[in-house]
């Protein structure tokens, strides 16, 4: 018998390639950025500082072995109130150089890097009428990614199917990593009703509104680029003008490979900006050349599910399988959602009372994340600045810093504690009313994109040998066997333990459903002829 079946021709594997998603142990830094903020030559000296506002971002990443560097700058500008008896509004601004690295074991120049820099604190000292030092605490996060192939058998020729137990693998595999960027220009007007331009103090550009959709070969982006400029009319050079501008934008990335029922994750930020006057058709001032560049880190991948082999027996041969445990994330949900935070807020007894309210800026903070059962709790604050005209003689225009905390709780169906979520939270909308001298109500619309994945484990089939079978074993087996079904035993199972055909179990027994079977249940088991 044994050289009959030595002779037989060996069953051939279907193999399959997958691509698992892989991440190394993400790393951290912080950057402390010390420097001086001189007055150029052509502005007049410093009374008092009105507000500041910074910027970091990261241009390029360079790999080496077990090594990222990053390149970039922060932008920093400040408005300020100059010496002088009609108390003239300035600003200026420096770009301070960010070139620095962080060692993580086990990068190398072909994974997929992602740099992101928060700015986590910026004091400023005023040294003298001329010069200002800065000091920012800059906390940089890495995460490296990378795609590992696996050749796994999904089949096994002329071996009978029921003998063979398949499951379902859920995989998210990555297409493509992107870093790009697409630029927005536009004109802006001035309305009617105000001055000439003589000089822009100040400009303030937000993206807000943003869409996110994928198609064959490319992500379509769109949203609306905020724009506020503060400047100086050519009636009153003291007298400081507001104009708020809400440019539409579309844009695209080129993804090999995209198709519209994937997922995308995508980042974008304002690089680059760069502003312009320009006279209209009839020669005045009004209008403003508005250009910038806006970053795109995006991440686009699918969601598919791929048949595997978990396990297989046969009735003529023994099988030696070898199977590797294997980690992969599966994507559990994805939601996006929006709140409304407002806030009354009271000025202080060292501010001056409120004439006009010019802007509101917000800088966004997140302070902790959890995830409890199916949901995600975000908690942080917005660094509220009210720009405002002021109703002194001392300070005309006025900068009021408040903290407004929030609180929100996302939907994230499937989620548990020891799961990972991704976060991006915006501001899409800032709204202000003035109440009364001392109050105004401040409004900040922010929008909530959670994405929420669990580490998973399973043993995949790398390799099986085929073999004659155990005929001790065979022999030793009763030619007619009672077995009490057991809790967690299923038919397929009962029948590769006895060598037994899953078909000849279900006709012995007159069992119509493989799959309903019973604790206590009694099943009669035929020992396999020859």
């Amino acid at each position: 018998m044994e050289k009959q079946i030595e002779k037989q021709a060996e069953p051939q594997l279907a193999r399959e390639k997958i691509n698992l998603d892989q991440n190394l142990e993400p790393e951290s830094t912080q950057l402390l950025l010390e420097g001086d903020i001189i007055v150029p030559d052509v502005k007049p000296d410093m009374s008092q500082i009105l507000s500041t506002d910074a910027k970091v971002t990261i241009d390029r990443t360079d790999v080496s072995a077990d090594r990222v560097n990053f390149i970039g700058k922060m932008d920093l500008a400040v408005l300020y109130i100059a010496k002088g008896p009609d108390k003239p509004v300035h600003s200026m601004s420096i770009t301070a150089p960010i070139d620095d690295f962080i060692n993580i074991d086990g990068v190398t120049k072909d994974m997929w890097v992602d740099i992101k820099p928060v700015l986590a604190n910026v004091d400023y000292k005023m040294l003298n009428d001329r010069k200002i030092n800065y000091r920012a605490v800059v906390n940089v996060a890495c995460a490296v990614q990378y795609q590992e192939d696996k050749d796994v058998v999904v089949n096994i020729e002329d071996v009978p199917e029921n003998q063979l137990l398949k499951s379902k693998l859920k995989l998210n595999k990555t297409v493509e990593n992107k870093l790009d960027h697409f630029g927005i220009k536009e004109q802006i007007t001035l309305p009617s009703g105000k001055p000439n331009i003589q000089e822009i103090i100040q400009c303030i550009t937000q993206l807000a509104n943003k869409d996110i959709r994928i198609a064959p070969g490319r992500i379509n982006i769109s949203g609306d680029l905020l724009v506020s400029t503060l400047f100086k009319g050519d009636s009153d050079e003291n007298f400081v003008e507001l104009v708020d501008s809400e440019i539409p934008f579309n844009g695209s990335v080129d993804i090999t490979g995209a198709r519209d029922d994937m997922f995308a994750d995508v980042n974008l930020t304002v690089q680059d900006q760069y502003v312009q006057v320009r006279p209209d058709a009839d020669g005045e001032d009004r209008v403003i050349d508005v250009e910038v560049s806006i970053g795109v880190v995006a991440k686009v991948f699918s969601s598919e599910a791929l048949e595997i082999l978990e396990d297989a027996y046969s009735t003529d041969r023994s099988l030696n399988i070898k199977k590797e445990t294997v980690r992969y994330p599966q994507l559990v949900c994805r939601n996006r959602n929006q709140t409304t935070v407002k806030e009354i807020v009271q000025l202080d007894n060292g501010s001056p009372d409120i004439l006009q309210i010019f802007r509101v800026k917000g800088n966004l903070l997140i302070d902790e994340i959890k995830i409890i059962e199916d949901k995600v709790i975000v908690e942080g604050a917005i660094e509220a600045d009210i720009l405002y005209l002021a109703e002194s003689d001392d300070t005309p225009l006025f900068s009021y810093q408040t903290v407004i905390p929030y609180r929100q709780v996302i939907e994230t169906k499937g989620s548990a504690n020891d799961m990972n979520v991704s976060l991006d939270v915006s501001i899409d909308h800032i709204a202000f009313n003035m109440l009364s001298k001392r109050e105004a109500e401040v409004r900040f619309l922010l929008t909530f994109n959670a994405q929420v994945l669990e580490e998973k484990s399973v043993d995949v089939v790398n390799d099986i040998e085929f073999n004659a079978p155990d005929q001790s074993a065979l022999d030793n087996q009763a030619s007619m066997t009672i077995y009490v079904v057991q809790p967690g035993d299923n038919l397929w199972k009962i029948a590769k333990r006895y060598n037994n055909s899953l078909d000849d179990l279900l006709e012995v027994n007159g069992i119509e459903n493989a799959n309903k079977i019973f604790p206590g249940q009694k099943l009669l088991i035929l020992k396999k002829a020859g």
